[in-house]
């Protein structure tokens, strides 16, 4: 039987430990992000309970949801802003891929760096415009001038989670509608979309897929 009881924010409970801690999860949570996750497990002395509305190992997602890297504030130096596509980060919290591109994602940094040691010349975030005149920045766009193919090539880092699932069905929507279609379907009039997941770590086995895929078409 629960009782009713005290409770605190995780913000709150900031530098204070307990025996027993509860958390509760709601869904959604719009402000939930890897440091507060962090922050309110690690509140127990010896016993954690976690409510979670919806399926617990879709957590696992946060650990690619930073709140600190999108800030611009330091106490002891000022930020460095840099921008990387449409926003601004501070230069300490982004990298850099083999060619100097910069990027905030470490797995497009391991893709564009195996493009590069393949000898595949690739742009990054090169805007496609489509037939409405709307844009889209793929992460990737190999095109080869002698065979008239173009591969897209878009990672996909945080499957599992349901707003991102969503956005990414719009965009490959979007993408059948200006004729590019997916690697497995034979490809579209304008482009071959090609695909990488991360569900649980990235895979290194699709990079080197669609790399060979790449080459045989080249």
């Amino acid at each position: 039987m629960l009782e009713l009881a005290y409770a605190l924010t995780v913000h709150k409970a900031q530098g204070s430990e307990f025996d027993t801690v509860f958390v509760v999860i709601p869904n959604p949570c719009r402000i939930l992000s890897r440091e507060l996750l962090y922050t309110a497990l690690t509140r127990q002395n010896s016993r954690l309970v976690l409510f979670c509305q919806g399926e617990p190992h879709k957590l696992l997602d946060y650990r690619h949801q930073s709140d600190a890297a999108r800030r611009l504030t330091n106490l002891f130096e000022p930020p460095e802003p840099v921008a990387v596509g449409q926003r601004v980060y501070d230069d300490k919290h982004i990298h850099r891929s083999r060619r100097g591109e910069l990027m905030i994602s470490k797995s497009e940094v391991i893709i564009a760096n195996e493009l590069a040691a393949g000898g595949i010349v690739y742009e990054y975030e090169r805007p496609y415009i489509g037939s409405d005149g709307s844009r889209r920045y793929p992460d990737f766009t190999i095109e080869d001038a002698d065979t008239g193919i173009t591969w897209f090539w878009e990672h996909l880092g945080m499957l599992g989670d349901a707003g991102y699932e969503r956005k990414w069905a719009a965009k490959l929507a979007w993408y059948r509608s200006n004729g590019i279609i997916s690697e497995e379907e034979g490809g579209g009039p304008n482009g071959t979309l090609l695909t990488t997941t991360e569900m649980a770590g990235i895979e290194h086995a699709q990079i080197a897929r669609n790399i060979r895929t790449i080459k045989s078409d080249i």
